[in-house]
């Protein structure tokens, strides 16, 4: 319960019930799965990097007006992030100058709501699926919005939620992944989760992970009423 796990219990559980019941308003808003929770802001974009396997020699398209973060999480995985400037009109990145920037080592794009202002979503979509890359929305500054009567945070193959004390929906910190690729979010589970899988032994870790799970506390305090 909720209470509970304000109060102190739970605490030490890797998988707790108000951490689990996030799942579910996150998947009625979304229509996504759940991948993972993190306990701060920035470890989602690495959590996102590992599940897509970006490392060395790759590169990653990022607008040049966003927080730290972004590029930060991206040189964490031993990648590039290679800038591309946003447009006037939405403070995101701008579609024509993001393929522009594609070379063989591009990997993913990185769409940041900055202020809750949406790239164009559509544009990058089709960008990201002709060149076969990975479309990742960075949607901290997005909650619940829209763009075309369509949620933020469905056009990605991924997309990042933050918690974060300044964002509309806080515990403090904390963040969260959603994607519709099963794939995507075995692993980005298995990474967050110190390498562990579902339905396994609790000390059988099959891949590179740490612990980037969020807290019970931070669960309770997330819960829907």
């Amino acid at each position: 319960m909720p209470e509970l796990a304000l109060l102190g219990g739970e605490k030490s559980k890797s998988r707790g019930p108000a951490r689990s019941s996030l799942s579910k308003p996150s998947r009625r808003i979304t229509e996504r799965n759940m991948a993972s929770l993190s306990p701060m802001a920035r470890p989602r974009i690495e959590v996102v990097m590992a599940a897509f396997g970006i490392g060395p020699g790759d590169e990653v398209i990022i607008p040049d007006f966003t927080f730290v973060a972004t590029a930060s999480a991206v040189l964490f995985a031993g990648a590039m992030p290679v800038m591309a400037d946003v447009s006037a009109d939405t403070h995101s990145i701008d579609p024509l100058l993001a393929e522009a920037a594609i070379t063989p080592r591009t990997k993913a794009i990185i769409a940041v709501r900055m202020g809750g202002h949406s790239a164009d979503l559509d544009r990058l979509g089709e960008n990201a699926a002709k060149h076969k890359l990975a479309l990742v929305e960075d949607s901290s500054h997005a909650h619940s919005t829209e763009w075309r009567n369509r949620r933020i945070g469905t056009f990605g193959s991924a997309s990042a939620f933050t918690f974060q004390s300044s964002k509309l929906m806080t515990a403090g910190e904390g963040g969260i992944i959603i994607t519709s690729d099963d794939q995507v979010e075995r692993i980005a589970r298995s990474v967050h989760d110190c390498g562990r899988m579902p339905r396994e032994w609790f000390y059988s870790h099959y891949m590179y992970g740490s612990n980037y799970r969020l807290s019970e506390w931070q669960g309770a305090v997330l819960h829907p009423a």
